[in-house]
């Protein structure tokens, strides 16, 4: 967003959001696969990251989109995300100890293990920008070509389910992308009504504490010829659209704030890169290291000091980083 006028709503919502990623994270952690019977990470997981994307869709407007010069744009962007990716990813595999051939290129062909978010939110960018571009040089208006381009991506999510180079992740989150773009074009979509932001916030609460990663909720009748994998995607993404709505039109009133707490919430947002890597590279190694210098294993000890230690080293680290113009340009995209 170093491009954009900063706005202190959108870098307060985005503190929150990486609060809740990295206590997200803390959760599965500590848990394990126990955490998909968790409903505060549930909750999490149902619109934390769509609401990252549509963040980051909603400066894909401009009225100057068809000046765009694509070659500078993608260059960079890649400065941007590709390339804290590729530094996070090299780092994680060095100190992984696992050095083969197989583990070094699952950073290209499988990269929704780890930094994901930074890989897809690349090529989403890309694709976003072609789109424009197409649309400039044909006289169209852009939202053609870019809502065709999500009904192809999801069309071959559902129907061919591949699973490389993190496609079934650009392909899902492209639509929440694609939503923060139309937030900010269409004014209609901003949620201003308290009323409004009411009765969709419970109805997205209620939808969220069904939510699971794998599982459709118990009461969700199957639909002859209808993959249960194609419900699971329609469930999820209507929880997390309700979720984004809401989130966004509160944000917009509540985080709208110069006070100094929510300075300190909104630089977290500005840092949010490189919490998002430095604690995803830290998270195991520290829950792992409590479990043994903690007197007591309890769950919630270990979630509430996994997120503490966690968010705190990595907010020193992400700090550090940022003074060295080296460290900066290749972890933190600046």
């Amino acid at each position: 967003m170093s491009d954009k006028k900063r706005l202190i709503w959108i870098d307060s919502l985005k503190g929150w959001l990486m609060i809740l990623v990295v206590l997200g994270h803390a959760i599965q952690s500590s848990l394990g696969d126990a955490c998909f019977q968790n409903h505060l990470w549930n909750l999490i997981y149902s619109f934390h990251m769509p609401a990252f994307m549509a963040i980051s869709g909603w400066f894909a407007f401009s009225n100057t989109s068809k000046n765009i010069n694509v070659g500078s744009l993608c260059k960079r962007r890649f400065n941007q995300l590709m390339v804290p990716y590729l530094s996070w990813s090299l780092l994680r595999y060095v100190i992984s100890a696992d050095y083969s051939i197989g583990n070094l290129s699952r950073i290209i062909i499988a990269p929704d293990s780890y930094f994901w978010f930074l890989w897809v939110l690349f090529w989403i960018k890309v694709i976003f920008i072609l789109n424009q571009k197409i649309a400039a040089k044909y006289h169209m208006d852009e939202i053609i070509p870019i809502g065709i381009t999500c009904l192809l991506l999801l069309g071959i999510m559902v129907g061919l389910n591949l699973r490389v180079f993190g496609f079934q992740f650009l392909a899902y989150y492209y639509l929440f992308y694609f939503l923060g773009y139309a937030m900010r074009r269409f004014n209609k979509l901003q949620l201003t009504n308290k009323s409004s932001m009411i009765c969709l916030g419970l109805l997205w609460a209620v939808l969220a504490w069904f939510w699971n990663m794998h599982e459709l909720p118990v009461w969700m009748p199957k639909i002859p010829l209808c993959p249960t994998s194609l419900l699971q995607y329609a469930y999820r993404g209507v929880t997390a659209i309700l979720a984004v709505l809401v989130i966004v039109g509160v944000a917009r009133k509540a985080l709208d704030s110069s006070n100094r707490f929510n300075k300190f919430i909104q630089e977290v947002g500005i840092l949010s890169l490189g919490i998002y890597t430095c604690h995803l590279t830290l998270m195991d190694y520290t829950v792992k290291l409590l479990r043994f210098i903690v007197p007591s294993n309890k769950e919630e000890v270990l979630i509430i000091l996994g997120f503490t230690i966690c968010g705190f080293l990595s907010w020193v680290i992400v700090n550090l980083l940022k003074k060295n113009m080296i460290t900066a340009q290749f972890f933190l995209g600046k």
